[in-house]
């Protein structure tokens, strides 16, 4: 089972800080049934924010393994 977790992240010495997400802007989309299809929606989501620098969307996968 496949989400994306999807953020926009502090900005620091004019760089993005991929360790700090504002809570404001977490989002998780899914569940997915592959891997695929969660990287289809991750890349759309990163180009529908493309404008922001400090945003990033990615695959997760929360399938639990016997």
């Amino acid at each position: 089972m496949w989400f994306v977790f999807e953020a926009e992240y502090e900005i620091e010495d004019r760089r993005a800080n991929w360790n700090k997400p504002v809570r404001e802007t977490m989002a998780w989309h899914g569940p997915f049934e592959t891997e695929k299809e969660a990287d289809e929606v991750a890349l759309a989501r990163m180009w529908a924010k493309i404008d922001l620098y400090a945003h990033k969307a990615r695959t997760v996968d929360m399938t639990v393994k016997d």
